[in-house]
C-alpha cells in the first residue's frame, strides 16, 4: 500500500515525462519549501532528480520570477545551476488546485539533481580560505551573468530598505507574543538594543546617496548550504526562491554575513574579518575582469558596514517570525536568536564600525 507521500509523488510524475517513481528521500536540510530526491525507470533507465513542492502560500508570480531565472541561468551557462524539466503541459512548475481540506493552492517543480557534496548548512560553515574564494566567484558569477536581465513575474517580499520598518514593528510585538520560555526571555532582553541598531541602519540607509546604488536580480539566499561542492570547487548553486531586484551590495553583505560570522563558543556573532576580506577581494577581482555590472563601488562600501548589520537583522527578523508563527523547535530557535543578537551587540561596539569602514575603504580603493 503506497504512502500518502508515494501516492502524492506519483500524482505529480504524471504529469511530467520522466518515467515511474522508483525510490524516495525527502530532504531534511530546508526550513521553507519540501523537496525530495526521487528515482524513476523509464525505458529500464533509472535516473534521480530534484523535486521541490513550494511553500504553502506562495504566490504563482514568484514562481514565474524564479524560473524565469533559473531559465536565465540555464541558457547563460556560467552559473553551475540544476535544469528545470516541464511538464507535459509545457510549463516549469505543476499547479495543483487546493483537495478536501487543504487551503492553499500547491506548486511542483523537477529539477536535474546536480553532482557534487552538500557539504554545509547555514549554521556554523567552516570553509576552507580557498572554498570561500570559490564561493564569492560564484556569487560573482551570478551578478555577472544576471546584470540587465528582466525577470518575468515578481517577487513578493518587499526591497529591504522598504522592509526595515516591518521588521522594527515586528521586533516590538514580541513581548506581546511570549510563550513564556527562554527564547521569549531573551528577545525581551534584547529588544531596546535591537530595535536602536534598526534605527540606526535604517536611518543611514534612507539618506539620498544610498538610494543610488545598483539594483539588479539578487539571490537573497546566498550561504555554504545554497552550495555543493567537489573539492574545494563549487559545482552546483541553488535555491533562488529567496531571489527578488534589490540593491547588489546587499547581496554581497548578506553572503559575507553568512559565510564569515563566527558561530564558536566563544566568538558567536563577531564578523572574521580576515575571512570577510578574502570573500570581498575574491568577488571584487572578478567583478573588475568581467562586463556587466562592475566591481563594488566606493558608494557601495561606504554603505557595506551597515548592510552586513541589516543582513544579520533580516536573518534575525526570518527567526522570530518562524518562532512565532510555526511549530518549531524553542531551543533550536533560541541558537538562532543567541547568534543575531549576539552579532548586534558586537556590531555596536565602539570601534566595530571603524574597522569595517578600513577594509571596505581599502578594498573600493583597489577597484
Amino acid at each position: 500500500m503506497p504512502s500518502d507521500t508515494e501516492r502524492e509523488l506519483n500524482e505529480v510524475l504524471a504529469q511530467y515525462d520522466l518515467g515511474t517513481l522508483a525510490e524516495t528521500e525527502k530532504n531534511t536540510r530546508g526550513f521553507v519549501n519540501t523537496a525530495y530526491r526521487i528515482t524513476t525507470v523509464r525505458s529500464a533507465l533509472r535516473r534521480s532528480y530534484f523535486l521541490r513542492k513550494y511553500r504553502p502560500g506562495i504566490r504563482e508570480e514568484e514562481l514565474q520570477f524564479e524560473h524565469s531565472l533559473i531559465e536565465h541561468l540555464s541558457n547563460n551557462g556560467t552559473c553551475p545551476v540544476a535544469r528545470l524539466h516541464k511538464t507535459l503541459a509545457g510549463t516549469t512548475y505543476l499547479h495543483r488546485m487546493p483537495g478536501p481540506g487543504e487551503k492553499h493552492d500547491a506548486f511542483y517543480a523537477i529539477f536535474d539533481l546536480l553532482p557534487g557534496e552538500d557539504r554545509y548548512t547555514w549554521i556554523g560553515p567552516e570553509c576552507t580560505d580557498r572554498e570561500l574564494e570559490a564561493s564569492a566567484e560564484t556569487l560573482a558569477q551570478f551578478h555577472c551573468a544576471v546584470s540587465g536581465f528582466t525577470p518575468a513575474g515578481r517577487r513578493a517580499e518587499p526591497k529591504i530598505i522598504e522592509l526595515l520598518p516591518t521588521i522594527e514593528e515586528y521586533w516590538r510585538s514580541c513581548p506581546a507574543k511570549a510563550k513564556g520560555n527562554a527564547f521569549d526571555a531573551l528577545a525581551v532582553q534584547a529588544l531596546e538594543s535591537v530595535s536602536a541598531s534598526l534605527e540606526g541602519v535604517r536611518a543611514r540607509l534612507s539618506l539620498a546617496d544610498a538610494a543610488l546604488m545598483p539594483e539588479m536580480v539578487i539571490h537573497c539566499d546566498f550561504h555554504p548550504g545554497n552550495l555543493k561542492f567537489e573539492g574545494e570547487r563549487v559545482c552546483g548553486l541553488f535555491d533562488f526562491d529567496w531571489s527578488k531586484v534589490d540593491w547588489r551590495a546587499f547581496d554581497v553583505a548578506l553572503a559575507v554575513w553568512y559565510f564569515c560570522a563566527s558561530w564558536g563558543a566563544e566568538d558567536d556573532g563577531q564578523l572574521r574579518m580576515d575571512k570577510a576580506a578574502l570573500f570581498l577581494e575574491s568577488y571584487q577581482k572578478v567583478m573588475r575582469q568581467e562586463p556587466g555590472a562592475g566591481a563594488l563601488s566606493l558608494r557601495e562600501m561606504s554603505h557595506f558596514p551597515d548592510l552586513i548589520q541589516v543582513a544579520n537583522l533580516y536573518i534575525l527578523h526570518w527567526g522570530v517570525v518562524d518562532y512565532y508563527t510555526k511549530d518549531v523547535d524553542p531551543e533550536e530557535y533560541l541558537v538562532f536568536l543567541q547568534h543575531g543578537v549576539l552579532f548586534t551587540t558586537w556590531f555596536e561596539v565602539p570601534g566595530t564600525r571603524a574597522g569595517l569602514e578600513k577594509m571596505c575603504n581599502s578594498l573600493a580603493r583597489r577597484s
